[in-house]
Order: C-alpha cells, then structure tokens, then sequence
C-alpha cells in the first residue's frame, strides 16, 4: 500500500519548499556576490580622473621616446610572499636601455588597488633587464605599472600578462 500526504499537509510543505528555495538561492548570491572582497573603490578617483589629460600626456611621451618592454614572471621565488619579475627594456633600435631607476606596481584587473610595489634593481650583466621582487602568487591576469626614469627621459607603461600556474 501507498503511503501519500494529505493535501492539507503536502500544499502547505511544497509552499514551504519554494520559499526555501528562493531564500537559498538568495543567500547562495549574497554569498557569491562578496566571497571576492566585495564592490571595489578606486581611492582618489576623482583626483585621477581629472589628472587623466596629464597622464595621457606622459604615456604619450614614453611612447614618443619608442623603448619596448618585455615581462617576465620568473618560477624562482625566493621566499613565501614574493616573486621576481623582470622587465627588459629596449630603445628604437632594440639595444638595451641601461641606467634605469624607478618602481613598479603590481595590481590584479579585478582589483581596485595596488597589490605591490617595488623598485626596478639591474640584473648584473644583463644590460637592459631590470628586476622586481613582487607578490605575484597566483595565477591569472595581472598589470605591471612601470614607472622608471633615466636622466630627463621618463618612462611609463602599463603591461598586462597572463601568469601561468
């Protein structure tokens, strides 16, 4: 013999089931929604946006000046917490352009912010490759903001790679 629900019993659970069901996947969303840190707020948005002319304009000059710049995420990581990443930067002429000082920052696209930040360090007799000890642990899309100068030239890209696992 076949048990089966009353109707007064079984409406009243299939109308509990479907408002489960709809808090469930609520919460599933809301859980979903900031399981990666949440909205992102770009910090002084509104200085850089209407300082944008002035970047344009230095992004400009560091194409005019026709250097290139390869990235390359090395395996090596020397400790827990960083990676090196070298840069190797070439004139117009593809000769190495040595004697550069200055800083990069690392960012993930979803992010808002900077992840890291180190300076540009020569890599002994390698002239034209320079080296950042950055936080680049995990893999996916990251930009590289370099920013390096060498007397009045001044130099600034932004480089996006896809790191491999």
């Amino acid at each position: 013999m076949k048990y089966r629900l009353p109707p007064h019993i079984a409406w009243p659970l299939f109308i509990v089931a479907i408002l489960l069901t709809g808090i469930t996947s609520a919460v599933v969303t809301m859980i979903a929604a900031h399981s990666d840190g949440g909205a992102q707020v770009i910090e002084d948005y509104y200085e850089k946006a209407a300082n944008w002319d002035a970047l344009a304009a230095r992004r400009a000059a560091s194409r005019a000046l026709g250097w290139t710049t390869a990235v390359q995420v090395l395996d090596r990581a020397p400790s827990a917490t960083v990676r090196p990443v070298r840069f190797t930067v070439r004139d117009a002429d593809g000769a190495p352009v040595t004697g550069l000082t200055g800083t990069v920052q690392a960012r993930r696209p979803e992010r808002a912010g900077v992840i890291g930040e180190a300076p540009l360090v020569p890599v002994d007799g390698a002239p034209g490759r320079y080296e950042a000890m950055l936080p680049v642990l995990r893999p996916g899309l990251w930009d590289f903001d370099l920013l390096a100068r060498r007397g009045e030239d001044v130099y600034e890209i932004s480089l996006r790679r896809d790191v491999p696992r």
